[in-house]
């Protein structure tokens, strides 16, 4: 049996829908194949932060390599470039800070 129109200010505090990022959001119109894949590049973003990371530790370690310089030369590129989207993309997640909490 419908129970009727819910009354204004008796929502549970904590119900709804669990924000996807901490960040604020805005609208924005783009085309519908990139809204589509949105959370697949946000996804790749912080897969390729972790990679740099990783990758800005070998080369620290093995300075002395002329490979290991040419791939230092790459990693500066790509962090400056990714720095220059203006994104801190490890806080934008929600489930990401849930997990830094839990630990």
């Amino acid at each position: 049996m419908p129970r009727g129109i819910p009354k204004t200010g008796k929502r549970n505090p904590g119900g709804g829908r669990k924000k996807k990022f901490d960040t604020p959001t805005v609208r924005k119109r783009i085309p519908k194949a990139l809204a589509e894949k949105i959370e697949d590049i946000h996804q790749f973003l912080m897969e390729l932060d972790e990679e740099i990371s990783k990758w800005e530790q070998v080369c620290d370690e093995k300075s002395t390599s002329p490979r290991y310089e040419r791939a230092r030369q790459l990693v500066l590129l790509l962090r400056e470039r990714i720095n220059a989207l203006g994104i801190n993309i490890s806080s934008t997640n929600s489930d990401n800070q849930e997990n830094k909490q839990e630990e």
